[in-house]
């Protein structure tokens, strides 16, 4: 999956390429997106530790395992060891990248496809799913909109972070769009903000099955912050 490219590009083609296709960030967006990202993937740990009771000490996979028996796994490894499987997929891939980008090589075009959000969002789907089927649940459209609202806000923070002046989704304002440092801060602290106002909908939703009113006021709280920041870097 993470095997070096066959038929290597001569190093001028190949640093031309890693710019154009590498996912290349800064080293500050780099960390801020993995401790995130990491964030992102094990919070259906939540749901598990939530739904602990009513999870079977074995739960069936379906699979046949040697000898034609089931090949069952524990609570705990659905609960934990799957987002951390995650987790780890995850870390690798961020890895690669910062690797190849540090290297002014082009990823493998697996690790370009997953990027540094595919796993975490896969995790919070699936993972999310596996432990309520355990549990004796089902998961409906009812069950996945906080969700899709709360990975919605984490990528909209992701892409804020260090969004060029030339990205059509960014906070075009007079005060600001000119000035490097206020562009710059402002989109940082709203990108931070809003990947913070997503996982606490995450946490809230699949530690307590619900969004208190006082989540909601946090997340808009979270996501009005950058407005006034941009008047106050402005000046």
């Amino acid at each position: 999956m993470f095997s070096k490219n066959s038929n290597p590009l001569p190093p001028e083609l190949e640093r031309a390429a890693s710019e154009r296709f590498g996912k290349h960030v800064s080293p500050q967006k780099a960390l801020v997106t993995l401790i995130f990202s990491l964030l992102t993937a094990a919070s259906p740990m939540l749901l598990g530790l939530r739904l602990w009771d009513r999870i079977p000490s074995l739960v069936e996979t379906g699979l046949i395992g040697p000898g034609g028996t089931d090949d069952s796994m524990p609570r705990a490894v659905l609960v934990f060891g799957v987002p951390g499987l995650f987790c780890v997929l995850n870390a690798i891939c961020h890895g690669q990248l910062w690797l190849h980008q540090k290297a002014s090589r082009v990823p493998p075009s697996s690790v370009r496809l997953l990027g540094r959000w595919s796993i975490p969002v896969i995790s919070v789907l699936l993972s999310s799913f596996w432990i309520a089927l355990a549990a004796g649940e089902h998961p409906d459209l009812s069950f996945y909109l906080p969700c899709a609202l709360a990975l919605l806000l984490i990528l909209l923070g992701a892409h804020f972070f260090d969004c060029s002046r030339e990205s059509k989704l960014a906070f075009h304002l007079s005060r600001i769009e000119h000035w490097e440092g206020p562009w710059r801060k402002t989109h940082r602290l709203a990108g931070v903000c809003w990947m913070l106002a997503g996982l606490q909908i995450l946490m809230f939703w699949f530690l307590f099955g619900s969004l208190p009113w006082y989540s909601m006021v946090f997340v808009l709280l979270l996501t009005l912050s950058e407005f006034p920041a941009a008047m106050y870097f402005s000046k």
